[in-house]
């Protein structure tokens, strides 16, 4: 019996000239009794703080910039204006190691992860459906996989048994190498390679993005051979997907990181060149200090239905909360991906606390679309319709209902993706991120309260040198009830 067929016409790919926009629609950010934020007295005040917040970013000379003694604004000042020599070594280095191998796998976490996930997922189709193709159908590049992001043994032992027999590489990704996520990851995949492969072979397929001069990774890298690129000193992780964290990962999957940081340099030029009126990142930054500061919001949804972009929307939920979530402060970002999420959190968006806002990523045209036979069934009515079409009827019906219902929505509007419109997106984000951390008085670029866990978890661990702290811990919990267990 044959298999299952595709017929003519049925799937349809854009022949379009590749757009290369990115817009911000804010009709819809308005209060629950239909009063527009920009029509609040406190917005104005808001506006003209947020220009002299940008200047500040500019100049990197306040205290609120630096994260010990480093301004940490390299992803603004020195990321998007990489020069193309640079880009293309790093393209030419990974273009050899692709064709080398079958499998590459990126160990990191939180920003060392989540930007390189999410760019692929966008640019290229997300992993969890293009890793299933054949190499021909992943355009020639291995599959991707991702390790050191959590240390679940059933997830990393997967991967491994997926990898196994196949000729494998990866990159490591740690500032200093200390990180014990990415680092026990690091050691379970470095003792397979070495145990598979040679020397040589060794050396030339795993990459170590680290600190330029110190650190355990470092040295490692040094003693082992590795080839290395830096993770610069300026910048922060979650902000460094457009730097070499992000860009070496990239290239091997084939996305074209020229065209990426050209489209990161040119939202740049645009939030440093455009009016507050016409200023996406300085526009969206003002809305979301306003909704949580005046509107008494504390939640913002990240939102599409598009499949590809919903690393995106996780991308995002790192980028603020890290950023803004300090004394008090700050929105947590929640992402949903539609129309699923409509059927499960989508009751209390529209009925529930009034303590949310709404941004959504849609892509106004998509590369491909499915052409819905609807005659004879109960979608006749979409007969000859794209899927597309009927997608975007749902998702801004949800935008719409929501807005209607007291929830502010905002939408980033992509023409359609690709490298160099997932390269504005995040500019835009991370310049509004900042100036909206900026705003509630937060240094955007530092995360003292992800350092306590970190200091619980070394200790239950058995880290050296750790051994007074786990004896508090110890006789903390030896004062709990265990009545309270049951």
């Amino acid at each position: 019996m044959a298999g299952l067929a595709i017929p003519a016409g049925l799937i349809q790919r854009s022949g379009m000239k590749p757009q290369r926009q990115v817009r911000l629609d804010y009709r819809r950010f308005g209060r629950f009794n239909g009063q527009h934020v920009t029509e609040m007295p406190q917005f104005k005040i808001a506006s003209q703080r947020i220009v002299e917040l940008h200047e500040l970013l500019m100049a990197g000379k306040d205290d609120m910039l630096k994260d010990k003694d480093v301004v940490m604004t390299g992803w603004k000042m020195d990321s998007p204006f990489i020069a193309d020599t640079e880009l293309e070594k790093i393209q030419k280095a990974a273009q050899k190691l692709a064709a080398e191998i079958e499998d590459f796998v990126s160990i990191g976490i939180g920003g060392s992860y989540l930007g390189i996930q999410a760019t692929i997922d966008a640019v290229k189709g997300s992993l969890d459906l293009t890793n299933l193709l054949d190499r021909i159908g992943r355009g020639g590049t291995p599959r991707i996989f991702f390790l050191g992001h959590n240390m679940d043994p059933a997830y990393t032992a997967r991967v491994l048994e997926i990898m196994k027999g196949r000729r494998a590489g990866g990159v490591v990704i740690s500032k200093s190498g200390g990180t014990v996520e990415p680092a026990i990851a690091f050691a379970i995949f470095k003792n397979g390679m070495d145990a598979s492969f040679s020397e040589k072979e060794v050396q030339e397929r795993i990459i170590a993005v680290t600190d330029k001069a110190k650190g355990a990774l470092k040295e490692l890298a040094i003693a082992q051979g590795y080839s290395t690129y830096v993770v610069p000193d300026n910048v922060g992780g979650r902000y460094s997907v457009t730097c070499p964290v992000g860009l070496f990962a990239l290239a091997i999957s084939g996305v074209n990181i020229k065209e990426f940081i050209a489209g990161a340099r040119a939202a740049e030029n645009m939030v440093r060149s455009q009016p507050f009126d016409k200023n996406i990142a300085m526009l969206r930054a003002a809305m979301r200090f306003m909704a949580h500061r005046y509107m008494g919001k504390v939640t913002e949804l990240a939102s599409t239905g598009v499949y590809d972009l919903r690393s995106v929307s996780m991308w995002m939920q790192q980028l603020g909360p890290e950023s803004e979530g300090k004394q008090g402060e700050g929105l947590l970002i929640v992402p949903q991906y539609y129309t699923r999420e409509a059927h499960a959190d989508g009751q209390l968006v529209q009925q529930g606390p009034r303590n949310l806002i709404e941004t959504f990523l849609m892509v106004e045209q998509p590369e491909t679309d499915v052409i819905i036979p609807g005659q004879g069934t109960p979608v006749e009515y979409l007969d000859g319709k794209g899927l597309h079409f009927a997608n975007t009827a749902f998702v801004e019906g949800l935008r719409d209902a929501h807005y209607e219902g007291g929830v502010p929505t905002m939408s980033f509007l992509l023409s359609e993706l690709n490298a160099f419109t997932i390269g504005m997106l995040y500019q835009f984000e991370m310049n509004a991120i900042a100036l909206s951390g900026l705003l509630l008085d937060q240094n955007p670029f530092i995360q003292p309260g992800v350092q306590q866990y970190k200091n619980v978890a070394n200790a239950r661990s058995g880290k050296p040198g750790t051994e007074a702290a786990l004896a508090q811990m110890q006789a903390a919990e030896g004062k709990l009830n265990p009545d309270f267990i049951v």
